[in-house]
């Protein structure tokens, strides 16, 4: 994926400057109630930062939120698939580093073999606060859980059928080679394990973010909200085995641009920006730096539609960059195909609502479903946020 600079997004805001009459910086409803602030769930990405959309309002001088925000997303990933390498049977058995082998040869294929058939649980607390009418800042903490599930991969594979897309090829993720509600997490690279996991966790402690904010300007009536948010990852450095799977044991930062314009009852958000990954061994490398993608990049635009002052409709887009670097052609061999290229960017829809309930209280949800299908991200993402202002 190719992601503009962000220097080009100051030079274009600072030409619109140069250009524009006093009358443009005059007061105008530039920002709505936001964005979904959905975070990724794809299970490789979430060890790292990965910057996640946000509102270019801030809370305004003295203001306190606590939230409490809980997502659900359902992943199945079979590089061996076409080929039925693994299927139930493997499963069943256990899976071995050589069902990921070439087939013909018995030998090791280079570069990302994947199998994952996971269901991940983020229980995320978060608070913020005001330091002036233009600055906030903010801590967040997440609980992770990771198992078979119990009912979203028949609603999957019945989705699928709705929209006739086979659950026994690629875009249906080969569901039917496997049975439902499964837990298996493997990760292999130039034939050496990466992560190799069959034993699902309950709510272990992932990392602590810090977020800050500042809003630049509302904008008026031709410029649009600008503001910068940068983010920070705390290592954890006392890793148990688990917690490998979901921290990197490496501090992480991250910045975006946020923009928008409001055009009446409607109002355009859009952000760019990006994670940097602080180097980090895999869990079953140590040592072994660089394994993955030293950067994120990520994109999204909102198209917010507000019916009156407390409640908005959303319809958004994401696009991120993989955690898999680009090495080569991934998708096929010299003898064996594969049955994603986990290098390709992701591309998301996300629709949802956000409302305030009363003067303090406040809710959002969303669905969350990668259209691209070519396994970079998690397949669907449930999304459920609630919270208190004071």
């Amino acid at each position: 994926m190719t992601i503009f600079s962000l220097k080009h997004w100051w030079f274009g805001l600072g030409l619109l400057a140069l250009l524009g009459s006093p009358q443009a910086w005059a007061r105008s409803e530039n920002a709505g109630l936001g964005p979904l602030e959905i975070r990724t769930h794809y299970p490789v990405t979430m060890p790292f930062l990965a910057m996640y959309p946000e509102n270019t309002a801030t809370l305004g001088k003295g203001v306190s939120l606590f939230s409490y925000s809980y997502t659900v997303g359902n992943t199945i990933m079979n590089t061996e698939g076409e080929d039925r390498q693994i299927t139930r049977d493997e499963v069943n058995r256990g899976i071995v580093l050589s069902d990921f082998y070439d087939k013909s040869t018995n030998q090791p294929i280079p570069g990302f073999r994947l199998y994952m058939d996971i269901e991940s649980n983020r229980h995320l607390f978060r608070f913020k606060y005001g330091l002036s009418e233009s600055i906030e800042i903010g801590i967040e903490q997440e609980f992770i859980t990771q198992e078979g599930g119990c009912c979203w991969d028949s609603i999957i594979e019945n989705w699928h059928d709705f929209v006739n897309v086979s659950n026994d090829e690629e875009h249906g993720n080969y569901r039917t080679h496997v049975d439902r509600s499964g837990y298996d997490y493997y990760v292999v690279k130039d034939g050496k394990w990466v992560i190799k996991n069959s034993s699902h966790f309950i709510q272990e402690a992932g990392d602590l973010y810090t977020n800050f904010k500042w809003n630049l300007t509302m904008g008026g009536a031709v410029l649009p909200a600008v503001s910068v948010k940068l983010s920070y990852k705390f290592a954890k450095p006392n890793r148990t085995p688990v917690q490998k799977l979901i921290s990197s044991g490496a501090s992480d930062y991250g910045y975006y641009l946020l923009l928008s314009k409001g055009f009446g009852e409607w109002v355009l958000y859009f952000g760019e920006g990006v994670s940097v990954l602080g180097d980090s061994s895999p869990p079953e490398q140590p040592g072994v730096t660089g394994m993955f993608a030293s950067k994120l990049n990520h994109r999204f635009t909102t198209i917010e539609y507000r019916w009156n002052e407390d409640h908005s409709l959303l319809l958004q887009t994401l696009t991120q960059s993989s955690i898999f670097p680009q090495v080569g052609n991934l998708r096929t061999t010299s003898s064996q195909s594969i049955s994603f290229d986990p290098s390709n960017s992701t591309d998301a829809a996300v629709v949802g609502h956000k409302g305030w309930w009363g003067k303090d209280w406040f809710t959002e949800f969303g669905f969350h479903e990668d259209y691209n299908q070519v396994g970079n991200e998690t397949d669907i993402v449930i999304y459920l946020e609630g919270g208190l202002r004071w």
